[in-house]
């Protein structure tokens, strides 16, 4: 049985691309478990077995370098290799797969010092605290608690929101003193944060459930991570449990009835 206090992050590599992960980020994860993927997207027409045949071997190389980094650093690692047709379709599996907490959008981070989580509503926040906690914890890094309320009348709700966190990152063991707080009123609450983080180097939010929006232009996350050039921690939302099968109607033969 998995261990309730075990924070899992799913850091994708496209290790034949010269993708790297600075060692702030290693050192950001070093109270993680780190399940690193390591991926090659290969051509439609390329078989996985013949990309296989061709690069394993350097692939195997970088991927024992980065486990080495992140050994170093004080993180349990696991792997994963895979050559794909949909570098994101295999993302979201083995995320899936290895039960990953949040997926790790890198991004160059020269110095890490201050994390943005933004809380939108009271969704996931478990996950998110546990989450922010595990990479809040070091004495070097200061938290800021994000919440973009729509009008004046939300923001005690916000406030509340954000107290609410706090309390439980010190239950986590971050210290009081290294975490803010910041609300504001914003209509457009993603312009809102990516202001914010303006001065952050890592930003560490929830996932979205997928929209016709999020299609057209772009989930959130991926947007925060192009328009913020910082590494974003995105954490997973709760899987949906399926539909139970609707039960099949009585079928009864018409000869069975009374004449």
């Amino acid at each position: 049985m998995r261990d309730p206090d075990d924070v899992r992050v799913l850091v994708p590599v496209a290790v034949l691309e010269g993708q790297v992960i600075p060692d702030q980020l290693t050192r950001l994860l070093s109270e993680t478990t780190v399940v690193l993927l390591a991926y090659h997207e290969i051509p439609e027409q390329t078989a996985p077995e013949q990309a296989g045949e061709q690069f394993e071997p350097k692939v195997r190389d970088e991927l024992d370098e980065l486990v080495s980094a992140f050994e170093a650093a004080g993180a349990t690692v696991e792997t994963r290799l895979v050559f794909t047709h949909d570098a994101d379709q295999t993302t979201e599996r083995i995320a899936t797969e290895a039960d990953c907490d949040a997926v790790l959008l890198s991004n160059p981070a020269p110095t890490i010092d201050r994390v943005i989580v933004p809380i939108k509503e009271d969704i996931n926040l478990e996950t998110i605290t546990k989450v922010a906690a595990a990479v809040g914890r070091r004495e070097d890094i200061d938290l800021t608690l994000f919440h973009a309320a729509e009008d004046d009348d939300a923001v005690a709700e916000g406030e509340r929101l954000l107290d609410e966190v706090a309390h439980e990152l010190a239950l986590l063991g971050v210290c009081s003193k290294h975490i803010s707080r910041v609300v504001v009123v914003a209509q457009n609450q993603l312009q809102a944060l990516i202001e914010a983080a303006d001065g952050h180097d890592v930003v560490v939010m929830g996932e979205e459930k997928p929209t016709l929006r999020g299609r057209l232009f772009g989930e959130t996350s991926d947007r925060v991570a192009e328009q913020t050039v910082a590494p974003v921690l995105v954490v997973r939302r709760p899987l949906e449990p399926e539909p139970e099968p609707e039960p099949e109607p009585d079928v009864h033969d018409a000869t069975d009835g009374p004449e």
